[in-house]
């Protein structure tokens, strides 16, 4: 279930006029049929959506702990997973990672689970339902690396019309655990059966320096998908060691 965002408005006509810019070094990407780190790629994304329901949630900031030039960030382990483009609005966070750690990015993504009320007897079937109709709407992602443009996600409603370096995916069933306190919406808290829909970038490793990752999300209601709205501009700058 997706949070309620501030509104702000964001550029994408940088892409756009770049895309064909070459990168100044090999910035590659894992696609969906890959085994990151020795583990399946929806696996990963498993792990990523158990960390995004575990952040509280905040009034103000929607994620509790996030602020400007901050680090809010998902470091354990062999990928570094980034904040969740619902939280909306502009956000610069600073962080150090490994030269050894993929990069996760949440595109765009939703997750419908037993916790929140109407779902908390639902199948797996009707629970990736519910996540794909979450994300309906006119979906355009863009991601930049070092300020050169890496990937892009172009959708509305059932259809992808353009995926560069990124991957649709549906995960299977899986249990998640919503806290009470979780930024997410919760009905009931505590463990149940989840399913999400969504659109992630997974970097490989960068090499050692500094380095800039920016992803900017604007999410437009269509008929299908009236009422879903978001704009974010996320930066992260990394000190890769």
């Amino acid at each position: 279930m997706k949070t309620k965002n501030v509104l702000v408005t964001v550029s994408i006509s940088l892409f756009l006029a770049t895309v064909m810019v070459p990168m100044a070094y090999a910035v590659d990407v894992f696609h969906k049929d890959e085994l990151p780190f020795g583990k399946p790629y929806e696996d990963w994304v498993q792990d990523w959506w158990k960390w995004n329901a575990a952040i509280p949630g905040d009034p103000v900031t929607t994620f509790a702990g996030v602020k400007e030039n901050g680090c809010l960030i998902n470091n354990d382990g062999p990928v570094a997973m980034l904040i969740d483009p619902a939280i909306g609005g502009q956000h610069h966070q600073r962080c150090e990672i490994s030269s050894n750690q993929g990069i996760l990015i949440p595109a765009w993504s939703a997750l419908c689970s037993g916790a929140t009320k109407g779902n908390e007897n639902k199948s797996f079937k009707e629970l990736s339902e519910c996540a794909r109709q979450y994300n309906l709407g006119k979906v355009t992602v863009n991601a930049w690396v070092d300020n050169k443009p890496l990937a892009q996600v172009k959708a509305e409603d059932y259809k992808t019309i353009n995926l560069i370096n990124a991957t649709e995916l549906y995960t299977k069933g899986f249990n998640i655990t919503t806290p009470e306190d979780s930024n997410l919406a919760v009905d009931y808290p505590g463990t149940h059966l989840g399913a999400t829909h969504g659109w992630y970038i997974f970097l490989k490793p960068l090499p050692v320096g500094e380095h800039t990752v920016r992803y900017v999300n604007d999410v437009r209601e269509t008929t299908l998908g009236a009422g879903n709205t978001n704009n974010a501009d996320i930066t992260y700058s990394l000190k890769v060691k």
